[in-house]
This record gives C-alpha cells, structure tokens and sequence, in this order.
C-alpha cells in the first residue's frame, strides 16, 4: 500500500490494506489532520479490495468520538459493498469512482 497527503485534507490510499503498518500509517496521517484541526476527510481509495477491521475501527472512531466528517472515494466496486454491507456506507461516505 501507498499512502500520500495529496491535498489539505485530501488522502490518497493506493494498493491493498492489509497490513499493521498500513493501519499505522493511515491512522499517522489522518491524526496528523485531526491535530491540524481539520473537520472533515477524503480518502481517494485505489485497487483495494478489502480493509482490514482495525481500520475500520479506526474510521469509526474518527466519525463518532472525534466528529470528522469522512468522504471516501472509492475504484474498486468490491470495497464499497463490503462497507454497504456493513452498514458503514453513508457513515463514511463512501461513493464510487467515477471515470
């Protein structure tokens, strides 16, 4: 997985999330956000299929303890279900991307 800061509260996740280290370096960079004051967060997700609960987790905690406002823009159709079947969908705002 490839993590970059691609705006001023802009995120780009590139690759599979699979691993603690990549947990570690999303929560790293969105808490670097949060500390900057920011109340609201895009994710541009690309080629990811899955994500692991300790993110999951971690989103959650980002939208109902800290009250950041998520946006997720989501390539890959098989994520966006994952997080419609969990009923996290509209918490996280997650959309599909577009061409």
């Amino acid at each position: 997985m490839q993590i970059a800061r691609t705006g001023s509260r802009e995120i780009s996740i590139t690759g599979n999330i699979k691993t603690t280290d990549d947990y570690l370096a999303i929560r790293r960079m969105a808490q670097d956000l949060v500390e900057e004051g920011v109340t609201a967060i895009t994710f541009l997700i690309d080629a990811s299929l899955s994500m692991p609960s300790s993110v999951i987790g971690y989103f959650v905690k980002l939208v109902k303890r800290d009250k950041i406002a998520l946006r997720m823009v989501i390539e890959d159709p098989r994520l966006l279900e994952l997080l419609e079947e969990l009923g996290l969908k509209d918490a996280f705002g997650a959309v599909g991307k577009t061409a």
